[in-house]
């Protein structure tokens, strides 16, 4: 008898406190990471993750993800990562994930995520092997966050630009740089004083172009001006843009905690 395919995965991890922030709370750049895992051995358990597109010279890079948490987990806590397949083409393959506290059951966030797969000799778009093995498991689970806005080129009075130049660290094995690394530059964009004030509720993600080393890049942040708690960002190299995004905080004053 043939094995039936997964709809739904999940993984679980506990947060160490050498995982943690200054705020004793898991980061974004952590989550996402977790993302991409559990995304990864979802792919590897229906036979097209790594091993099988890279025999078509082809490799699974995320185009788009937003994230929408309730709350963050805290130091020691357990959570769960879910995910499923909303829908797929020859091109991309719509992935969603519940985040869940392990300890309480609570759920704490929902992801949204776009993956398409890339030929890694031309850097250029490739279509999806084994697409059956994709369709076979596209499930009629509900994601309720919304979908990855278009995202925009941040604009007006308020923008502040900074300069960074990628480093060895800041690639991956594809050699270009690491969608978390992009992350954790953007978040840098805000001062302690502000993460021990704010927890980020919303992010938005969208890749444009890689970026390889050792480009210097600009960082530039701007307010929204219809909402306070929302910034827009963009990553600018040599040929353009890499990469936009769009944080949306909630107050959130740091308590330490202390056992």
């Amino acid at each position: 008898m043939d094995k039936q395919p997964i709809k739904e995965y999940t993984a679980a991890w506990q947060l160490t406190a050498a995982e943690c922030g200054p705020e004793q709370a898991m980061t974004p750049p952590l989550m996402v990471t977790r993302l991409i895992e559990v995304a990864t051995l979802h792919a590897n358990s229906l036979g097209i993750g790594y091993a099988r597109l890279i025999v078509d010279g082809l490799a699974w890079v995320l185009s788009r993800v937003s994230l929408e948490m309730s709350r963050w987990p805290r130091v020691g806590e357990g959570y769960t990562l879910r995910t499923w397949v909303e829908g797929c083409n020859r091109l991309f393959s719509q992935r969603d994930m519940e985040i869940t506290s392990t300890d309480s059951g609570e759920v704490l966030g929902y992801a949204r995520t776009i993956w398409m797969a890339i030929d890694i000799e031309r850097r250029v778009a490739g279509e999806i092997p084994s697409l059956d093995s994709l369709a076979a498991v596209v499930s009629d689970r509900p994601c309720p966050i919304e979908p990855t806005p278009k995202l925009r080129e941040p604009k007006g009075d308020g923008v502040v630009e900074s300069a960074y130049t990628f480093r060895y660290t800041d690639l991956d094995f594809n050699r270009h740089v690491n969608t978390v690394r992009y992350l954790e530059l953007l978040i840098d964009q805000w001062p302690l004083r502000w993460h021990d004030s704010h927890c980020v509720h919303r992010l938005d993600m969208a890749f444009l172009h890689e970026a390889v080393y050792p480009q210097a890049v600009t960082v530039a942040t701007a307010p929204d001006p219809t909402d306070p708690m929302r910034f827009t960002q963009q990553i600018t190299g040599p040929d353009g843009p890499c990469m936009r995004a769009a944080f949306t905080w909630r107050p959130d004053e740091y308590i330490p905690v202390r056992k």
